[in-house]
């Protein structure tokens, strides 16, 4: 998905995996890529620039450098929430290759990007979206939403599997999501998640309090009415 672009042919020995983590006022995407045969070989050819067949730890420093000069601006066109409603901004990034310096072979070869994002303003009652581009090759993509919130819907997830177990997580393939535009009907690959955080009024254990807290009240009264 990232290095996409730095191979000429399609993509068929790479694995893409994708995390995104969500909080009420931060979110952070974890993108795993690993190469292997012939991708892997590509990929360490075009680190190597000066042709030698070595990979050294200058040459992967220059890429990781020209890389994120490039490409972090297109990193905030990965993710949306709220439709664009609330800010997103990028707080940090870390680029990682790992197993990549020496001999310019097959050997596996690793990418591990984290992208920290802030929402401003945080997420608070009502509904939310979150919106994730996909990819054809995203073999794995797992979403975890915030504590507490309720999971409304879900699209662009083949094979998915849902986690409710004090905070909703989905796990799956990243697939085709169908949507009207306009009067016509398309699609992207894209993921989008549609969820809500309840109001205080709305969570199980406020009824039972409110009573509780009646009942210590009409307790109060009838003793200060017996004690005077």
């Amino acid at each position: 998905m990232v290095l996409l672009l730095l191979v000429s042919q399609a993509i068929a020995e790479a694995v893409y995996e994708n995390d995104v983590h969500l909080e009420k006022d931060v979110l952070t995407l974890t993108i795993l890529e690993t190469y292997n045969l012939s991708d892997a070989l590509e990929f360490r050819q075009s680190l190597d620039t000066d042709n030698d067949s070595l990979v050294t730890e200058p040459e992967l420093t220059s890429f990781k450098r020209s890389y994120l000069a490039s490409r972090s601006s297109q990193f905030m066109e990965y993710i949306m929430v709220d439709n664009g409603n609330v800010t997103l901004y990028m707080d940090s990034i870390s680029f990682d290759l790992y197993n990549a310096t020496g001999k310019v072979g097959q050997d596996p070869l690793y990418v591990n990007t984290t992208i920290n994002y802030g929402i401003v303003p945080a997420l608070g009652a009502g509904d939310h979206s979150l919106w994730v581009i996909g990819h054809p090759l995203i073999e794995r993509m797992r979403i975890s939403l915030p504590k507490g919130t309720i999971l409304v819907s879900h699209d662009g997830l083949d094979n998915v599997t849902i986690v409710e177990d004090g905070q909703v997580e989905l796990e799956g393939r990243s697939g085709v999501r169908n949507f009207m535009a306009g009067n016509r009907s398309t699609f992207e690959y894209a993921t989008i998640v549609d969820f809500r955080t309840p109001n205080f009024y709305e969570h199980g254990y406020v009824l039972p309090l409110l009573l509780g807290i009646e009942l210590l009240l009409i307790m109060f009264f009838i003793f200060t009415r017996r004690k005077y």
